[in-house]
């Protein structure tokens, strides 16, 4: 296998893990619009990465194409998924004052 073949399959391989990790991000999100957000991004950037591997002719603007999807859609991943943990820790320190207040006897 060539050099260039096995950085096709490396590329070919991150993406798929992308588009698996977006997935399970969606799976775990229960309703959180937030990390939905970001495993949205992460799914098609990965599919996109994918379609430019497959479709672009030219082997170095393909996985240049392709590295850079997969990088900005796992950074776009991480930071919604900061942004949808960081909201709600916020959203559950609030309930828990909410009934500390409600309830004196708590305290």
């Amino acid at each position: 296998m060539s050099v260039v073949g096995v950085w096709v399959w490396g590329t070919v391989v991150l993406a798929i893990v992308l588009v698996i990790a977006g997935g399970i991000a969606w799976w775990l999100a229960r309703g959180c619009a937030l990390t939905r957000t970001g495993a949205l991004g992460a799914v098609l950037g990965g599919v996109v990465a994918l379609g430019a591997l497959a479709m672009v002719l030219d082997t170095d603007a393909a996985l240049t194409a392709a590295a850079s999807l997969t990088i900005v859609s796992g950074a776009w991943l991480l930071g919604w998924a900061l942004a949808g943990g960081i909201r709600g820790q916020r959203l559950l320190r609030a309930e828990e004052a909410a009934a500390l207040a409600q309830d004196p006897a708590r305290r």
